[in-house]
């Protein structure tokens, strides 16, 4: 039985197909959230400060990797700074 005929090779092709997409979509995601992130910097200070950020976290978000949501990052900041841990 050649690769082509044996029953899984259609579901490991559906697989790959699959995760290709995925990633595809992860990278579209990331790059829209991007955009959002540089128009958060439109915002004034007072702005920023209302929703948990500074201008500082804008920078650092924005100098994460191209597929990596820089919005995860913001989030994860406004959270820490929302409720910091009690040392």
């Amino acid at each position: 039985m050649s690769n082509l005929e044996h029953p899984m090779s259609g579901l490991a092709a559906g697989m790959r197909t699959a995760a290709v997409a995925d990633i595809f979509r992860s990278l579209v995601r990331a790059l829209v959230n991007r955009r959002q992130v540089r128009r958060l910097g439109d915002l004034s200070d007072r702005g920023l400060v209302d929703i948990g950020l500074v201008r500082g976290d804008l920078y650092y978000a924005r100098r994460t990797p191209l597929g990596v949501d820089p919005t995860a990052r913001l989030a994860r900041m406004a959270r820490e700074r929302a409720h910091p841990r009690r040392a």
